[in-house]
């Protein structure tokens, strides 16, 4: 199912531009502007887009959100705001569910968001199929237009996500056969010279089995420094 986010009454070209950056670090492509306040191509917009610019220099311009969404098969307004009508709002939360549930059926989906002073016009909302919200700890205040943008494509996209920070740390290597033998014996060692008692080296040895080769790293150095330690102790008690 393709997902298009579109924008309405937007003021500020930052918001379109951190708009467009969101869309894209979740794996969506597809902006849509209606009746747009700010540039969407200019220096600030560019700007916030960061590495997300094709968003920009591809979404199209409308003058009505029903011109904008003809072609999708279901219209989600977003909005926080307190209406006197009697409507359903549909968690955020709950919307991945809601639009799985229909199946082969949604081809199309389009996720409606407001500008950033009054959110979306009545009429607008009554052009949508679905009013949505983002759950809130108080009424206000609302979340900037970039940052419901943010929410809404990490919900949709959170099965889809995964972590991209690569492991830099200097010990990202697994650690040699040869050495984690050593370090058993070694800690073994360091366990009698200590005087703990036999029935505990064999359960602190079994724990050291399930550790990861960071933690087994930082065992290694704690086990050296500890060594060292006692021998700067033993040397200074023989000195005397």
């Amino acid at each position: 199912m393709e997902v298009i986010f579109v924008l309405v009454d937007s003021e500020e070209a930052e918001n379109i531009g951190a708009a467009a950056r969101a869309m894209h670090t979740m794996g969506y492509g597809t902006l849509r502007l209606v009746r747009p306040q700010a540039s969407h191509l200019g220096e600030k917009a560019l700007a916030l887009a960061h590495g997300s610019q094709h968003v920009l220099h591809t979404a199209q311009v409308y003058d009505t959100l029903v011109a904008a969404t003809q072609d999708c098969d279901l219209v989600c307004a977003t909005t926080a705001r307190h209406r006197y009508e009697k409507h359903h709002y549909t968690s955020v939360r709950d919307l991945p569910a809601t639009l799985q549930a229909k199946g082969e059926w949604l081809r199309r989906t389009a996720l409606v968001f407001g500008g950033e002073r009054s959110g979306l016009k009545t009429a607008d909302i009554d052009a949508c199929d679905l009013r949505t919200t983002v759950p809130q700890y108080q009424l206000q205040p609302s979340l900037n237009l970039a940052q419901a943008v943010m929410v809404y494509s990490f919900v949709l996209a959170a099965p889809q996500t995964q972590v991209q920070i690569t492991d830099q740390r200097l010990n990202s290597e697994a650690m040699a056969p040869a050495e984690y033998a050593s370090l058993k014996r070694l800690l073994q060692q360091l366990m009698a010279r200590v005087g703990l008692p036999e029935r505990y080296r064999s359960y602190v040895l079994r724990g050291v089995a399930r550790l990861g080769r960071e933690d087994l790293y930082v065992l290694h150095k704690l086990r050296s420094a500890l060594d060292y330690a006692l021998d700067r102790a033993a040397t200074g008690t023989e000195n005397r």
